[in-house]
């Protein structure tokens, strides 16, 4: 059962990978975009929320960069989601 994590703080970045699965995605959103560095190594297909990196002068890099109407798509299409606060 593939499991979106929406990570929203990256102090919270460790247990959230640890806890992501192959197959899983994992979404940068608010401040959470700050734990970038790092994630690309990741199973997890990796997303930022674009308006959210442009606010904190984030770049995308080699993740997904993604438009609002991308997140809603990646919460529909998973079964379940884990939000990392």
């Amino acid at each position: 059962m593939a499991t979106l994590h929406i990570l929203s703080n990256p102090g919270a970045t460790a247990s959230c990978t640890a806890a992501i699965s192959e197959g899983d995605a994992l979404v940068l959103i608010g401040n959470g975009v700050f734990a970038l560095p790092g994630l690309e190594s990741t199973v997890a297909t990796v997303g930022i929320l674009q308006d959210d990196a442009a606010e904190r002068g984030i770049s995308a890099g080699a993740v997904q960069p993604l438009a609002q109407a991308d997140f809603v798509d990646w919460v529909v299409r998973h079964e379940r989601s884990v939000t990392w606060r």
